[in-house]
C-alpha cells in the first residue's frame, strides 16, 4: 500500500513537472516508512537485503510513474 501511494504521488509530481530528484526522495521515504513498520511490528530481524530490494523496487516504480506523469503533462500541454 505504501508503494502504491508513493507511485501515485510520484506520478502526480511528474505531471506537475517537478525536478528529476523527486522520485528518489519518494523512494527514500517509502523505505524509511517500511523500516519503521518492520521495527514496530515485532520483526526486528529483517535483513539488509530486504531493504535494498525494496529501495531498488521503489526507485523503479517511482521513476516509471514519474515518467508517465511527465509524458502525460507534455501531451496535454502540446510540447514534445
Amino acid at each position: 500500500m505504501i508503494m502504491v501511494l508513493g507511485a501515485a504521488v510520484s506520478g502526480y509530481l511528474g505531471f506537475r513537472r517537478y525536478e528529476m530528484w523527486v522520485p528518489t526522495a519518494i523512494a527514500c521515504v517509502i523505505v524509511a516508512i517500511q523500516f519503521a513498520m518492520f521495527r514496530v511490528g515485532n520483526n526486528p530481524d529483517v535483513r539488509v537485503e530486504l531493504y535494498a530490494f525494496s529501495f531498488m523496487l521503489s526507485l523503479f516504480v517511482c521513476y516509471a510513474t514519474y515518467g508517465i506523469g511527465r509524458a502525460i503533462a507534455q501531451r496535454f500541454r502540446g510540447k514534445p
